[in-house]
């Protein structure tokens, strides 16, 4: 057997790409279908267990996967056990796992705070968690400690690199110099990056030790006795994929008439100076996109005022080798957009408040908007509006000043359940039928734990409330219902780990209750998870790594046979995006380019589906009022451009002179460059645009509201 892994060795020595930096490589695990180093030292894992799964490129059986329970690695690098002078370790991982996972550890005992050495996912410094409670790092290094003192670097901000997508991590020191990359880029320290003396212990370094033990796949594992420079970690991020998208994915969903910039990444050791760059609509024939075939152009604009519904995909090919060729996925021209209703509301910006719809108004109820309504800064006011622009102020309700309760709507009345910390965690449950006239159904329910910040639904006749926390901060995972608010019961508790935080609630038609995402105050540990029951008794995990980051403090919906996500945090950082399926595995991230969508970031923003719209406002720092409308819905007024331009160019790259076919006489014209500078404008006759005067480079023609790339030379 030893004979045989190390043919496999020299075998891949000699194959591999000569380019990937090989000399001072003490261990090298491709994990396919073994624990074989191929780095030809001899370093092989014989202490350690994992599953075999798909590598990053869809290959069987070439990637490694650790359940975070028992599964670990022993690496025998003797140059590693510990570390003297300059090294590099690399490797790629997938992960959506929220809590702490050591990554590589060097220690006598899992309490070892002396000649240790510790690399970990989703850690912090402890006085950032006590004090600060969201601040937590991507990736968390210590040595000769605890963690809660010096001799510590940390980056990133968790979610960005752990939500279900393979990514690469390196880290390298020289000298005295710790240096971190994430996906070939380095990032910049949160905390002290200069150490030069010995890291870890002398004993075996372990991948996935305990008691934080790692959850999730890795591949293509590599440890260095050396430091790697930039261009050498860009290798190892580009081996197998010399092209990479950047600014698009697939299943992004464009506002029409945005203007897409298709940006991509290559690598100059393996890509020739020129290349062809396709675009294809609706899975058609590869057309030539608008570009200069030179290689250092790494991008294109494609504008989406086509159909609605219409997919476009990019392709980017090396002229010289027709096998380095990249796709940038699918994405489309989508049918919603963006309106905005009033820039400006007549009550206080507010956060964690109740909008709801019912009996033909919107009712937008309590909140919490310091500095007004002292000491607490919650109140109970009630506001209601047919509109979304006008409103009018209904009455201040006789339940406790609250944010973050259970809000609901059931066939007959609007409910207040429970509340916030500030509040002091009431169980408390009120209804209305007018949203004026208020009644408590119960001033505590019966066994309900205190609660913060529950999940809660109502769904085929029935009041859903679930999980939260303790206001000790301790998760839970009870579901209680109730009929009329008076009696309630509790059912199973859920399979799901304990968590709340998602706003408001999400029902489809067929009365399923959907729970997206979520966290605990107490920890900020952000899920990216997709659940659903339709009795609050059988709960089906129906995505466990949804493309978005997990998160807290969002809102959800069910508008237009679609699951909504909008906004929310994920510790301490506070989102803007808009994701939406219509069966929670499938997610397509709503964006727009046109400039007409609501500005900044925002969480525990309000929102409710009214008037054949989803709605998007209010937010601590935001006091306006946004929708989303299906374009194609009937009875929408607003104009649309849902054709393909039938504007032609040619000769497109252009020298002289460029014929415009497709447009009328004396219309006018307008040429811009990529940043925005007008090259030329004028009126086109006789369908001619001399362009001798206009340096070489990419440009964007302006006709009649269409704009298409052309390229002069």
């Amino acid at each position: 057997m030893r004979n045989l892994i190390l043919l496999l060795a020299i075998t891949y020595l000699f194959s591999a790409n000569a380019q990937i930096p090989v000399d001072s490589l003490k261990g090298h695990y491709t994990f396919d279908g073994t624990m074989a180093d191929y780095s030809v030292q001899g370093n092989h894992i014989t202490a350690g267990s994992g599953t075999f799964v798909n590598d990053r490129f869809g290959n069987v059986n070439r990637a490694l996967q650790l359940d975070g329970i028992t599964d670990s690695l022993n690496l025998p690098i003797a140059e590693f056990s510990p570390i003297s002078g300059d090294f590099t370790i690399s490797f790629w991982y997938k992960t959506n796992h929220p809590e702490v996972m050591n990554c590589f550890s060097s220690k006598q005992s899992p309490s070892d705070t002396s000649n240790n050495f510790e690399i970990q996912l989703g850690s912090h410094n402890s006085y950032y968690l006590q004090y600060y409670k969201q601040t937590f790092y991507q990736t968390f290094v210590y040595w000769n400690g605890s963690g809660v003192t010096s001799n510590a670097v940390a980056e990133g901000m968790p979610g960005v690199f752990s939500k279900g997508e393979w990514c690469h991590f390196a880290i390298t020191r020289v000298a005295d110099t710790f240096r971190i990359y994430r996906n070939h880029v380095l990032h910049t320290f949160s905390m002290d990056h200069f150490f030069s003396g010995t890291l870890g212990d002398a004993v075996d370094l372990i991948f996935s030790a305990s008691p934080y033990r790692f959850m999730g796949s890795i591949d293509d594992m590599r440890l260095y006795n050396r430091s790697l420079n930039q261009s050498e970690i860009d290798l190892l991020w580009f081996e197998n994929k010399p092209f990479s998208f950047t600014t698009v994915k697939a299943n992004e969903a464009y506002v029409q008439g945005s203007n897409v910039l298709v940006f991509w990444e290559y690598d100059a050791t393996q890509v020739s100076d020129s290349i062809v760059v396709e675009i294809r609509l609706n899975n058609g024939a590869w057309l030539p996109a608008v570009h200069s075939n030179m290689a250092y152009e790494c991008y294109t604009y494609i504008n989406m005022s086509y159909a609605p519904g219409t997919t476009v995909e990019v392709r980017v090919t090396d002229y010289s080798n027709p096998m380095l060729t990249e796709s940038s996925g699918v994405f489309l021209v989508s049918e919603y957009d963006w309106q905005e209703v009033a820039s400006t509301l007549p009550f206080n910006s507010k956060d964690g408040s109740g909008l709801l719809s019912f009996q033909n108004k919107m009712w937008l109820l309590g909140g919490w908007d310091p500095p007004y309504h002292p000491p607490m800064n919650t109140h109970s006011e009630v506001w209601s509006s047919t509109d979304g622009a006008n409103w009018t102020f209904e009455t201040s309700a006789p339940w406790p000043a609250r944010h973050c309760a259970a809000w609901l709507v059931s066939d007959s009345a609007m409910w207040v359940i429970g509340g916030d910390p500030q509040s002091g965690c009431l169980t408390d449950v009120w209804k209305s039928t007018d949203g004026v006239n208020w009644n408590q159904t119960s001033a505590a329910i019966p066994g309900f734990t205190i609660r913060n910040n529950p999940n809660y639904s109502f769904a085929n006749g029935n009041l859903y409330v679930f999980g939260g926390e303790q206001c000790s901060g301790n998760p839970l995972t009870d579901v209680w219902t109730s009929t009329d608010g008076i009696q309630w019961t509790q059912l199973p508790n859920a399979p799901w780990k304990g968590r709340g935080m998602q706003i408001n609630s999400c029902v489809d038609n067929n009365g399923q209750i959907w729970m997206l995402g979520g966290s605990n105050e107490g920890t900020r540990r952000s899920y990216n998870e997709v659940w659903k029951s339709a009795d609050g008794i059988t709960w089906t995990l129906v995505n466990e790594s949804a493309p978005w980051r997990g998160r807290y403090w969002h809102t959800v919906a069910w508008f237009d046979d679609k699951i909504w996500l909008m906004g929310g945090m994920a510790t301490g950082s506070e989102m803007n995006d808009v994701w939406y399926s219509s069966d929670g595995i499938t997610w397509f991230e709503f964006k727009s380019t046109t400039g007409n969508v609501p500005a900044s970031t925002r969480h525990a923003q309000s929102t409710t589906v009214y008037d054949n719209a989803l709605w998007y406002m209010c937010g601590i720092a935001s006091n306006n009022a946004w929708k989303i409308i299906n374009t194609t819905a009937a009875g929408v007024t607003e104009p649309l451009d849902s054709t393909v331009p039938t504007l032609t160019l040619y000769p497109n790259p252009v020298h002289d002179v460029l014929h415009v076919t497709g447009v009328s006489m004396n219309t006018p014209y307008q040429i811009f460059d990529v940043q925005g500078r007008v090259w030329d404008e004028g009126i086109i006759q006789n369908q001619i645009i001399p362009m001798h005067q206009i340096p070489a480079g990419l440009y964007l023609l302006k006709v009649n509201e269409s704009i298409i790339r052309c390229v002069k030379f």
